[in-house]
């Protein structure tokens, strides 16, 4: 059995040299491909790729007309992230909120006592709030003087107004409210209100200008006159220029015309040199003119100028 099988293995080799010696090119015939029995699936010519009897050349092989991918839109990235999605993961505390409220409380006296005797004081404070819709401002000065034991000036001014702001534009429009009252004046009492529309020139962390106009009423209580109201136009700026973290000028300045005779008239002005002292405290010393100007002011005087220093704290 041994010899046989080891003869019909002998008689195989013999035969399969022989058919390579008549055909030395001849190659096994190629695997079927499973895709041309059965049919390719959606999608897999892009998938799977050219199938195997596609000829191996540079053309077919490498397209020149392939698609082109499909472009996606960018990702939206809120521009405030919810507390806790941040970049540190919310470990950090949020940022405070920003400060709607600012402005200076101050006082200042001086006086002697001899031969003289003299003591003058002043206080007052100034406040602004804004919002993005809003702003309100408003400053009151109480001046009291008095020498030899007679009081020589005791007065107090309240200014208030709130804008209606147009976020984008430079306009407004604004109510203000003004209470005076002067001891030594025919009146006791001076109120009035206007409204009118405001225009912001220039408004960033170093320069301030605002100008307004507008028309109102005012009316004198306690006085020699009939107490009714008059009618009044209004005309003012706002100014604040900062020349470095110290140093500041302010100037504000109303100017009030009778409408029925627009020769009588009142100015209130008054302007300030800011010097910031303490930066951490908020120390400001204040060095400043203030002008009440009326054109028919009756027994009193024109006008009423105070000069003035004070120190403050800002707020």
């Amino acid at each position: 059995m041994k010899v046989r099988g080891l003869v019909s293995a002998v008689a195989v080799a013999v035969v399969a040299a022989a058919g390579a010696a008549q055909n030395p090119t001849a190659l096994p015939p190629p695997l079927p491909n499973p895709a041309d029995k059965f049919g390719s699936p959606p999608g897999s010519a892009d998938y799977l790729g050219p199938s195997f009897t596609q000829p191996f050349e540079p053309k077919s092989m490498f397209p020149q007309n392939l698609p082109q991918p499909r472009e996606l839109p960018p990702p939206e990235i809120p521009s405030v992230l919810p507390p806790g999605e941040g970049a540190d993961g919310g470990l950090l505390p949020p940022r405070p909120p920003p400060r709607l409220w600012a402005g200076t409380v101050e006082a200042g006296l001086n006086g002697a006592n001899g031969n003289t005797d003299v003591f003058n004081f002043r206080s007052g404070w100034n406040a602004r709030r804004k919002t993005e819709t809003n702003l309100f401002t408003t400053d009151f000065v109480y001046m009291y003087a008095k020498q030899d034991g007679e009081v020589r000036q005791q007065a107090a001014l309240l200014n208030a107004r709130d804008e209606i702001l147009f976020p984008g534009h430079p306009w407004s429009i604004f109510f203000a409210t003004q209470v005076e009252y002067d001891q030594l004046r025919d009146y006791k009492f001076r109120a009035g209100q206007y409204f009118g529309a405001g225009y912001k020139v220039i408004d960033d962390r170093n320069a301030l200008l605002r100008l307004r106009a507008g028309a109102g009423a005012t009316r004198e209580f306690a006085g020699p006159g009939d107490d009714r109201w008059v009618a009044e136009g209004v005309f003012g700026y706002d100014v604040r220029y900062r020349f470095d973290e110290r140093n500041a000028i302010v100037s504000v300045l109303d100017y009030y015309p009778r409408i029925d005779d627009w020769g009588q008239f009142r100015v209130r002005a008054r302007a300030a040199y800011e010097v910031v002292i303490d930066p951490k405290t908020g120390t400001v010393l204040r060095l400043g003119v203030q002008d009440r100007y009326d054109s028919n002011p009756g027994t009193s005087k024109r006008n009423d100028v105070n000069y003035f220093m004070t120190f403050g704290m800002n707020f």
